[in-house]
């Protein structure tokens, strides 16, 4: 299925934002904030938050600094 993802088109089979995350070899200990579809969900949400055809997904990691 086409999903956009952090503004790029992109194909994908995962099934949630879990598998999304997986897929992507993202380092999910790492502070991270994911919208879809303009909202964000919260990690406890992320192995039951579904992904579908034409869905906007933003992860974005978040970096502290001083």
């Amino acid at each position: 299925m086409r999903i956009v993802l952090n503004g790029t088109e992109q194909e994908t089979t995962a099934a949630t934002v879990a598998a999304l995350i997986a897929g992507l070899s993202i380092d999910h200990e790492q502070f991270l904030a994911v919208s879809r579809n303009g909202t964000i969900i919260k990690r406890t949400e992320w192995e039951s938050t579904p992904v579908v055809e034409g869905d906007r997904i933003d992860i974005l990691t978040i970096v502290g600094g001083g």
